[in-house]
């Protein structure tokens, strides 16, 4: 191979393609009239990333997330958050991912 493609193949392993699904699975708490928790099906791992979670008015703060899954599922309990209460599926969930190097936040999951 010529030097051209050797370096490109470098680049290549050296820059994985990112695969990530943050499609949100709400789990209903009991009363059904609760959201308990949210599964996104394979999240970001190049990060330790953190969560803030906030529904309506009320910001619950920013946490660690259940670790990830072998399947790359990653779950946040809103009970851990909620003083051991769901939240009302009546108000505006908002779900953020927070980056721990720069604190930047980013919207990846709404209810309502």
């Amino acid at each position: 191979m010529s030097d051209q493609t050797d370096s490109i193949f470098a680049v290549i392993a050296k820059n994985p393609a990112l695969c990530f699904d943050y499609n949100p699975r709400w789990g209903r708490g009991n009363p059904r009239s609760y959201i308990d928790n949210v599964t996104f099906p394979k999240v970001m791992t190049t990060k330790n990333f953190k969560y803030r979670v906030v529904a309506d008015e009320s910001d619950f703060g920013v946490r660690d997330a259940y670790g990830v899954q072998s399947d790359g599922s990653q779950k946040l309990n809103f009970l851990d958050w909620n003083a051991q209460h769901g939240i009302a599926d009546s108000k505006t969930i908002k779900v953020y991912s927070v980056d721990p190097d720069s604190g930047n936040q980013y919207l990846v999951a709404r209810w309502k």
